[in-house]
C-alpha cells in the first residue's frame, strides 16, 4: 500500500499514457498473485484465458450452437473451482471413498470470485452479442487488485470502461474520497473483527444455549465487520486510484426483513444469483418461485464451502427468503423495530450453521438451543468465569458492535448513506487511534480468503 500511494504522489505533476498505466496495473495485480503462490497465478491466467479464448469462439458461432457452447465453456470454467474447493468433499465425503490426493488440498486464494466475475463476462458478452475488448483491458478487469481476492464481483458493464479508460495520474480529490474507506475498513477488520473472533470459542459445544449464542452473535458480527472491512478498504483503494466499483455492503444488520437483508449483504453475489440462477430458473414469474428460490441459496450454501453445514445454511437461507415473500405478498408485515428483532435473531440463529463444520458439533448446539432447559442464567455466570478472557472481549465488543450498527442506522437516515458517518475527518482520527489503541494480536485472516 505505501509504495503504491509513494508511486502515486511521484505522477502529482503529469499522467502516464493509457497504455503505459494499463500495462502497469496489469503488472502489478499479477505480481501480488504471484507473491500469493505462483499456483494461484497458474489458475488465474488459465480461467481468463480460457474465458477469452471461449469467447472469441462463441461469437463465431449462432443460435443453438453458441448456446450449447457457452454451456461447455462455463463448465470448464467451473472445472478448476471444482477441483481445488469441491473434491475433498465429493470424493470422501459424499462418495465416501479414501482419497487423501484431495484431501489437503489448498484452494487458490480468489478463486471463487475470479471464476463468477469471468462466468459473468462469457454469459454477458456472447448472450447479449456484445463485443470482445483487447486483452490488456480484459486482463485488468479481471486481475484489478483491490477487488480480486475477495470481492465485490464486478460485471464487464461497470467496471471494463473504466479498465478502458486507465489512467495514472495524481488527483488530490480522489485521494480524500478513498482514504477514509481505507481507515473504516481497517477499523472494521483490525479492531471489530478480530476482537470478536478473539471471543469466540472454537469448537464449543456445550448443554448450556447461552455460550452458543454468544458464539453466534460474535460470529454474525465478525464476519460482517470482516467481510465489509474488505470491501470497504478495496472501494477505497480503488477511489483513491480512480476507479469505482461496487459497495459490496450496505449495512445489512439496520435491515427490518429477510429480503432487505440479502439485499445489502455481499449485493454483489446476491446481483450474480439473482441474474444467472434465479432469473434463468425462470424467478418469480412460475409457480415453482419457491423452489427457485431455494435452489438459488442452496448454491450460494455450496458457494460458500464443501460441507454439509454450508449446504444447510443456503436451505436455511432459502427457506427463510420463501416465508418472508409469503407473507409479504399476503400483505402482512410487522413494526420496524419487531422485524429488526426478528431479522436479527434469525440471521444469528442460522450463522450457526456457518462457521461450525463439524457436523455433529453443530447438531449437537442445535439440540441446546432448542432445548429450554438448556437456558441457564447460573451456568452462563460459570461458564465466563471459565473463559474469562474470551468471555470479557465478547462482553465488551457486543455492545460495541450494537453501538457501530446503531450509528449506520442513523447515518442512513441522515444522508441516505451508511457509511457517511465514519468518513467524516474527525471520525477518521478517532477510528486511527482506536486502531493503535484496540488492535488484537490474534492472528485473524480475512474469513472469505478462505473462499
Amino acid at each position: 500500500m505505501a509504495v503504491i500511494f509513494l508511486g502515486w504522489y511521484a505522477l502529482k505533476e503529469y499522467s502516464f499514457r493509457s497504455a503505459f498505466a494499463k500495462y502497469s496495473m496489469a503488472f502489478l495485480s499479477l505480481f501480488l498473485l504471484f507473491v500469493t503462490t505462483v499456483e494461484t497465478l497458474i489458475i488465474f491466467l488459465v480461467v481468463i484465458l480460457l474465458t477469452y479464448a471461449g469467447c472469441h469462439i462463441g461469437k463465431k458461432l449462432q443460435g443453438y450452437q453458441r448456446k450449447l457452447f457457452q454451456t461447455l465453456l462455463i463448465v470448464l470454467q467451473l472445472l478448476p473451482l471444482l477441483y481445488y474447493k469441491y473434491a475433498n468433499f465429493i470424493a470422501n465425503d459424499v462418495c465416501q471413498q479414501e482419497w487423501d490426493t484431495v484431501r489437503n488440498l489448498v484452494i487458490p486464494i480468489g478463486i471463487s470470485f475470479y471464476t463468477f466475475q469471468s462466468i459473468a463476462f462469457c454469459i454477458d458478452t456472447l448472450r447479449d452479442q456484445q463485443r470482445i475488448p483487447k486483452f490488456i483491458d480484459y486482463l485488468n478487469f479481471c486481475s484489478f487488485f483491490p477487488q480480486i481476492v475477495a470481492g465485490p464481483i464486478e460485471r464487464r458493464s461497470s467496471l471494463l470502461p473504466q479498465m478502458e479508460n486507465l489512467r495514472l495520474s495524481w488527483d488530490s480529490q480522489n485521494m480524500v474520497a478513498g482514504l477514509p474507506f481505507v481507515v473504516l475498513g481497517l477499523f472494521y477488520k483490525m479492531v471489530m473483527a478480530n476482537n470478536l473472533s478473539a471471543g469466540m470459542l472454537n469448537g464449543y459445544a456445550g448443554e448450556n444455549a447461552f455460550p452458543i449464542w454468544v458464539n453466534n452473535v460474535c460470529f454474525g458480527f465478525r464476519i460482517y465487520f470482516d467481510f465489509a472491512g474488505y470491501g470497504l478498504t478495496a472501494y477505497g483503494i480503488a477511489k483513491c486510484l480512480g476507479i469505482n466499483i461496487t459497495m459490496n455492503f450496505l449495512s445489512p444488520y439496520t435491515c427490518c426483513n429477510i429480503s432487505d437483508f440479502w439485499r445489502n449483504w455481499h449485493r454483489s453475489l446476491t446481483l450474480w444469483f439473482r441474474d444467472y440462477i434465479y432469473f434463468s430458473m425462470g424467478g418469480s414469474r412460475t409457480k415453482l418461485w419457491w423452489f427457485n428460490i431455494i435452489v438459488m441459496f442452496l448454491v450460494s450454501g455450496i458457494w460458500h464451502g464443501a460441507g454439509w453445514n454450508f449446504i444447510i445454511w443456503g436451505i436455511l437461507g432459502g427457506v427463510t427468503m420463501v416465508i418472508h415473500r409469503i407473507f409479504s405478498k399476503r400483505g402482512y408485515s410487522l413494526p420496524r423495530f419487531l422485524g429488526w428483532v426478528l431479522t436479527f435473531s434469525v440471521m444469528m440463529f442460522i450463522w450457526m450453521f456457518f462457521y461450525e463444520v463439524n457436523m455433529d458439533i453443530v447438531l449437537s448446539n442445535l439440540a441446546t438451543v432448542l432445548n429450554p432447559s438448556s437456558y441457564d442464567i447460573g451456568g452462563f455466570i460459570s461458564h465466563l468465569q471459565n473463559h474469562k478472557s474470551a468471555g470479557a472481549i465478547a462482553v465488551v465488543f457486543i455492545p460495541i458492535s450494537f453501538v457501530t450498527i446503531f450509528l449506520e442506522f442513523l447515518s442512513t437516515r441522515k444522508y441516505a448513506d451508511p457509511y457517511r458517518i465514519f468518513t467524516k475527518s474527525h471520525a477518521c482520527m478517532i477510528m486511527v487511534v482506536l486502531i493503535f489503541m484496540l488492535y488484537s494480536h490474534t492472528p485473524s485472516q480475512f474469513i472469505y480468503f478462505a473462499f
